[in-house]
């Protein structure tokens, strides 16, 4: 049985797009902000990409000056352009493992070994008195990684950092998973106009 879409399905297919010259997630020029995207604490400027296609949006972290442009239009609403954002922004990995990583064990004695569990992905991380430590998925060997002396001393803090320092493409690991979080957390966009 098929259901009919309804007005209130917040939902909208991604179409793939012709780009004139400009990919998503891409650095780009862009015009004057004409909204401002407000996603929990951050807040992202959106403005029309200089170029040849109108509709084309890019956003900037509010108050940095590099756009980044995007695949989704105002058209496509305002959740779907929220969470795409979100997807390109840096920090929103870190934000992710915060709020789903499960500490399941931790060592009392150095080097402090924490195990997590993040929606069924198993990891840990061995952390040493300098700042640095060592961080593996389970199944795989242990990556060292130093975070510097202004790494956090909270420990569930830098483990995570640890893993995003040695594993750049730790984001993939957690897919559809941070996808599908994103989409939900996109839903409480505030969107403003900018004069």
């Amino acid at each position: 049985m098929q259901t009919q879409a309804m007005m209130t399905d917040t939902y909208t297919q991604h179409v793939e797009r012709q780009h004139t010259g400009v990919q998503p997630g891409s650095i780009c020029s862009a015009g004057a902000p004409f909204a401002m995207a407000s996603i929990g604490p951050r807040s992202y400027e959106i403005a029309e990409i200089l170029g040849d296609d109108e509709s084309a949006i890019a956003f900037r972290i509010a108050g940095c000056q590099q756009w980044t442009a995007l695949g989704r239009r105002t058209e496509d609403g305002w959740g779907q352009v929220a969470a795409e954002i979100l997807l390109l922004d840096p920090d929103v990995l870190y934000d992710f493992l915060q709020t789903h990583a499960v500490r399941t064990a931790t060592s009392e004695t150095p080097p402090y070994r924490m195990h997590f569990n993040t929606l069924g992905l198993a990891w840990s991380a061995s952390l040493t008195q300098n700042r640095d430590g060592t961080v593996c998925f389970e199944g795989d060997e242990p990556r060292h990684a130093r975070l510097g002396r202004n790494a956090p001393s909270d420990g569930r803090a830098r483990s995570i950092l640890l893993l995003l320092s040695a594993y750049p493409e730790a984001r993939a690991r957690f897919e559809p998973h941070i996808s599908q979080w994103a989409q939900r957390i996109a839903q409480g966009v505030c969107v403003k106009p900018v004069f």
